[in-house]
């Protein structure tokens, strides 16, 4: 019950669904310049790191460490992250999800990593970058996806009775 609760949670386009035509749909056009916003500086850095894989131990090691982690567990783990998690926000699908992961990350850029002596030195924890961020996770997080989103057209799909819902399924 509460793991489906959740995973409802996590794909509801959010509470903008509810508004008025018009209203839902520029919210919409909002949530959706803000996701697109929020991913493409961690989905860029993510492939740029897929295309210099062998300059990732040293960024790992010597530019910003991240502390408890080895190199070689962290460039992947952190790579998959930022292509994942934008992709999932860019698409509203699971945005939550995305939104959530990616203000995670940059809330441990600003707060861990950029408090590294590497991270000092090298200037990681750059507040004007990593708080709006953070805030926009939060923001998406909390208002989920939109309209303009997988979650929202999962949603209406569900709805039409094309796929059963769990709850009918029973």
């Amino acid at each position: 019950m509460l793991i489906r609760a959740l995973a409802h949670f996590l794909t509801d386009p959010g509470p903008t669904m509810r508004a008025a035509p018009p209203l839902r749909l520029i919210a919409g056009a909002g949530l959706a310049l803000g996701r697109v916003w929020l991913a493409w500086p961690f989905a860029a850095a993510g492939w740029h790191r897929v295309f210099t894989w062998d300059a990732q131990e040293f960024l790992f090691t010597e530019v910003h460490p991240v502390p408890l982690l080895p190199a070689a567990i962290a460039a992947p783990l952190t790579t998959g992250a930022e292509i994942l998690l934008s992709l999932l926000l860019i698409l509203g699908l699971a945005g939550r999800v995305g939104a959530a992961g990616l203000a995670v990350m940059a809330a441990t850029l600003f707060l861990v990593i950029g408090r590294t002596p590497q991270g000092v030195e090298n200037g990681i924890a750059v507040a004007a970058e990593q708080i709006p961020w953070v805030l926009a996770g939060i923001v998406l997080f909390l208002l989920g996806p939109g309209i303009l989103s997988l979650d929202a057209a999962w949603r209406a799909v569900r709805r039409r009775g094309v796929i059963p819902s769990p709850k009918t399924a029973r």
